[in-house]
């Protein structure tokens, strides 16, 4: 019998912050054309994540703010994998010959679509934290390149499940709550148990729409989460998962035990 060990956990927010700070620089720059804002749209995560499965293509929009005194004439952007474009070992172009680019005034807001094939274009080692290479033209003929503009996450999707039992159990009993959590393997395009990861058990009261935290267990080497509480009422039970660096995060569906 596997023994589950609770804690609290205080999430590495900073530390992921910092890696996601906008520390650009500008590889090249003529006259005063900038580059600012950066968005994207479609990625089926947070924020600006990117979540891709085992078989399903995704289109992604995004979107890049650019500026000069003369107007800008034209963006092109590249996402890419590695620590600068020349140096990247996994680079996608944009469905465009060139981001479409919409002004207003001196600023124009630059539109290119990408489309994900995970069986095509990614694999493990490419989870994780991807860059944004950026070049716009002004019509004055001032431009700007910058090379990692800004970071964002491309992830693998995640599945997690939740069984509480027995169904139904008596009052001062021990539930069991057991569970599995699975991610997108770009590798071998299925779905692996993910080892030694916090799931967080979670408990919802009949009438109310909100889950409450327990602690968490950790899973173990094929992805199992298992942990044991004690039948006080009637309640749902499942697991939450938070996410990684390279994994979405996801929770699992409710599972009801009736307390007699």
């Amino acid at each position: 019998m596997q023994r589950s060990t609770f804690g609290s956990a205080l999430l590495g927010s900073l530390a992921i912050a910092a890696l996601l700070t906008p520390g650009a620089q500008a590889t090249e720059v003529v006259g005063n054309a900038d580059v600012g804002d950066f968005r994207i749209t479609g990625g089926g995560g947070s924020g600006n994540d990117v979540v891709l499965g085992t078989t399903d293509s995704r289109t992604i929009t995004v979107k890049v703010t650019a500026s000069d005194d003369s107007g800008i004439k034209s963006a092109d952007f590249t996402l890419f994998h590695g620590s600068s474009l020349s140096n990247a070992d996994a680079v996608l172009k944009p469905s465009e010959a060139a981001a479409v680019c919409s002004a207003d005034g001196t600023t124009s807001v630059c539109t290119a679509h990408y489309t994900i094939d995970p069986r095509r274009d990614l694999k493990n080692s490419l989870a994780g934290i991807w860059k944004v290479n950026v070049e716009a033209d002004a019509n004055d003929g001032d431009y700007v390149k910058v090379d990692g503009l800004t970071t964002f996450f491309m992830k693998r999707y995640a599945k997690l499940t939740a069984n509480a039992s027995p169904e139904p159990v008596a009052k001062g009993g021990t539930i069991t709550v057991t569970g599995k959590l699975t991610r997108a393997n770009w590798d071998t395009h299925d779905y692996r148990g993910y080892t030694n990861q916090r799931a967080y058990l979670e408990f919802r009261r009949p009438g109310t729409d909100y889950y409450e935290s327990l602690g968490y267990t950790t899973t173990n080497s094929t992805g199992v989460a298992t942990a044991k509480v004690t039948a006080t009422a009637d309640r749902y039970w499942r697991y939450e998962f938070r996410g990684t660096m390279t994994t979405r995060a996801v929770k699992a569906t409710g599972d009801f035990v009736d307390v007699r």
